[in-house]
């Protein structure tokens, strides 16, 4: 191991260090906000700290928000090798679980929950949660939404600035808003991807 690769591995135990201080002193909705700022590199291992399961080989850049996560990042599942793209807005309120090669593009945003707030309009739209399951082998492009309830079954893509509020099969391509599916992926496009 070269003195690069040490060093950079003791910046990140350090931004861990800090992490664990911050929650400790500060609260945790504190050390949740070096998600926003903190170098890449060490985005993983501080959630994995902060109790979410996520497998080996996946890349997230920054900044990564997340929000209502309860003290804990346990609802946050991701598989192996999933990519995620700058400014991804979490909310984990419920749980938000995504299957392995799954790509995820800048600006999306995965809200499993919904909450008018205290007001006389929540008799209407009372207090809802629910989890997203994201399949392996799927792609969100960017700027889209997912809403609670959400699952997308494996090998589907999601095109760009697409608001996703209902369950797709898999090969599904999915795009414009109100979302439709646009085309669907055989069977026999699907078995040459997985060779």
């Amino acid at each position: 191991m070269g003195i690069k690769k040490i060093i950079q591995n003791i910046y990140i135990k350090c931004l861990i260090i800090q992490f664990k201080f911050r929650r400790m002193l500060l609260g945790f909705d504190n050390a949740n906000l070096m998600l926003q700022r903190v170098d890449k590199r060490a985005i993983i291992p501080i959630l994995r700290v902060g109790g979410a399961q996520i497998a080996d080989e996946c890349i997230f850049k920054t900044p990564l928000f997340i929000d209502n996560a309860k003290a804990t990042y346990k609802n946050l599942k991701i598989g192996k090798h999933v990519s995620m793209g700058a400014n991804t807005y979490i909310d984990l309120m419920d749980e938000v679980i995504i299957g392995d090669y799954t790509g995820i593009g800048p600006g999306v945003s995965f809200l499993t929950h919904w909450h008018v707030g205290e007001v006389p309009m929540k008799k209407l739209f009372p207090y809802k949660t629910e989890k997203i399951i994201i399949g392996a082998n799927c792609f969100i492009g960017i700027n889209s939404t997912i809403l609670y309830g959400v699952e997308l079954e494996e090998f589907t893509l999601i095109g760009s600035q697409t608001l996703i509020s209902e369950k797709y099969k898999t090969g599904s391509v999915v795009a414009g808003n109100p979302a439709e599916i646009t085309n669907k992926l055989s069977e026999k496009v699907i078995a040459r991807l997985v060779k």
